[in-house]
């Protein structure tokens, strides 16, 4: 009877605490590293996302910018491009786009002006009908907003003087991209030409 009882306790004997403490360690290790691969996915995920956002703000910026000035001088006697605040960074347009009178309505004279806000550019529109409620920022994390006046052959107008003159307009817009896994922090560039429908040749055509 002794003997059975010996044989008994030894199948009943659980593991050892070195088996635990090396047991413990090994998980530690594995949830260790599992937790710095979540972390790791989660910081590119983060920067993606914001490469993705800059470049859609600024794609989305270039549009709105390409068919307002596009529609500029709609009901006008010229081009629409305000010569005194218009420059190689920012342009006022305008357009009557109702046909009425006076040029005070929503949409009819608007601003676009590049911002540098301490390294991360802005793009603002300011709709001069709505006031300061009208100031909008269309993009950010830009680095540069170049505006080219182009006459008719396409060169560019170095006076300001002769930007009534313009037949199109370049936009270029530069957007800072952070660093990314295996990728530095970029600049990419977002190129536009528009052709104003009031250009001085267009109303001679017609």
């Amino acid at each position: 009877m002794p003997l059975k009882n010996n044989i008994r306790r030894t199948s009943e004997t659980g593991f050892s605490l070195l088996e635990l403490i090396i047991a413990m360690m090994i998980t530690l290790a594995v949830m260790t590293a599992a937790t710095t691969l979540l972390a790791s996915s989660l910081r590119v995920r983060t920067r993606e996302n914001t490469r993705s956002e800059a470049l859609a703000s600024a794609q989305r910026a270039l549009n709105i910018m390409t068919r307002e000035i596009g529609n500029s001088g709609y009901g006008l006697n010229d081009n629409g491009i305000v010569i005194a605040d218009s420059s190689a960074n920012s342009i006022r347009i305008r357009a009557n786009l109702d046909n009425d009178t006076v040029l005070t309505d929503t949409d009819e004279d608007v601003r676009y002006v590049f911002q540098n806000n301490g390294g991360n550019g802005l793009i603002i529109r300011f709709d001069n009908s709505l006031g300061v409620a009208g100031n909008v920022v269309l993009a950010n994390n830009i680095s540069a907003l170049n505006l080219t006046y182009l006459d008719l052959n396409g060169v560019a107008i170095t006076n300001s003087a002769s930007y009534g003159t313009a037949e199109r307009v370049r936009i270029d817009v530069q957007v800072n991209l952070p660093a990314a896994p295996e990728q530095p922090a970029s600049t990419v560039r977002l190129l536009s030409e528009v052709a104003l429908r009031n250009a001085t040749n267009t109303l001679n055509a017609f």
